[in-house]
């Protein structure tokens, strides 16, 4: 099956708001307003209106999950927060319905679960980038990339935080983005959401993560180590790591050149050189918008990330086109 992209939203649409996994008291009426700031409506599922651990029972989560993306009035989705329990519920949606209707999907964090699972199943393009959460005053600039990215135009992503890792000299580096959470990637790991086998040495692999220090970092990258998957991939793509500083004795803990260094084990002889490339996104401020499932260009020289399709007419042709052929 081949990879669809959501089509292009436009001014005028409505985007649908949803508490995918923890329950919140965040106020819809800010993010209201900051949607119809950009020439959006919006609509809220009942979950955003729950109170408790969750939005819902599994069974109330995974139905409203599978109605805003199907049939709701609404042209995107947008998750209210992260925090936990998409996981409970990933294995009673309609992933054939959802690739039909084709509606772009936003949230990171716990929805890692999520892009996962809808990347494998319904072979559609996600986007990790800011949640109802982040629809504040001062993430003005991370919620206008994010809805430059949804209607479809041009990103070049530039510049990058640092300096690449590895293949060095290359003129460029690409292939599928896929990933999200670092910790939730783990734990799907074993699981018939995790990345498909055959899908391992085209993949440039997302990692962000909170709140976890540097051991628990390394026993992570030491399962994808120990399971094959490093040694496989095209590359890694790093975001940030909030609050995941440690103590003294691990002050100097660097994870990509530790995941560098596993991508170069045991590698088969036909594979490009592993290569690691950094950008700002993860929990916290600025969030560049990702496109997980779509086809990404790393740029070693000018060190810069380009997101596939080249143009804003390719962009909306290509979605557009995608959806007809359904």
């Amino acid at each position: 099956m081949e990879w669809k992209y959501p089509r292009c939203l436009k001014k005028g649409m409505t985007i649908g708001c949803i508490a995918p996994a923890s329950s919140s008291d965040e106020s819809l009426d800010a993010i209201q307003q900051i949607c119809e700031e950009h020439g959006y409506q919006i609509i809220f599922g009942e979950s955003c209106y729950r109170t408790g651990l969750y939005g819902g029972s599994p069974e109330e989560q995974a139905q409203e999950f599978e109605w805003m993306m199907t049939a709701a009035p609404c042209d995107a989705v947008l998750a209210l927060r992260g925090g936990y329990g998409t996981m409970r519920y990933i294995d009673r949606l309609d992933y054939t319905a959802i690739r039909e209707y084709g509606k772009p999907f936003i949230g990171y964090s716990d929805c890692t679960a999520l892009h996962m699972a809808i990347n494998r199943y319904s072979r559609l393009v996600t986007y990790h980038g800011p949640m109802g959460v982040d629809f504040t005053k001062s993430r003005n600039e991370d919620i206008h990339h994010l809805f430059e990215v949804l209607e479809g135009k041009l990103r070049v992503i530039e510049p990058l935080p640092e300096p690449p890792r590895g293949a060095i000299g290359t003129e460029l580096g690409d292939g599928i983005l896929r990933g999200g959470n670092m910790t939730m990637l783990s734990m799907l790991c074993g699981t018939p959401y995790f990345l498909e086998d055959d899908s391992l040495e085209d993949t440039v692999l997302f990692i962000e993560d909170i709140g976890e220090v540097p051991y628990k970092l390394d026993r992570m990258l030491q399962q994808w180590r120990l399971s094959g998957l490093l040694s496989r991939i095209k590359g890694m793509m790093i975001g940030t790591f909030t609050d995941c500083e440690g103590d003294e004795d691990e002050s100097d803990y660097d994870i990509g050149y530790e995941a560098l260094r596993y991508m170069e084990e045991n590698r088969a002889v036909h594979l490009s050189d592993p290569f690691v490339c950094y950008v700002l996104t993860g929990h916290g401020t600025p969030h560049q918008t990702l496109p997980l499932g779509g086809h990404v260009h790393f740029r070693y020289i000018s060190n810069t990330i380009v997101l596939s399709p080249y143009t804003e007419q390719r962009t909306c042709l290509l979605y557009t086109s995608d959806a007809a052929d359904e």
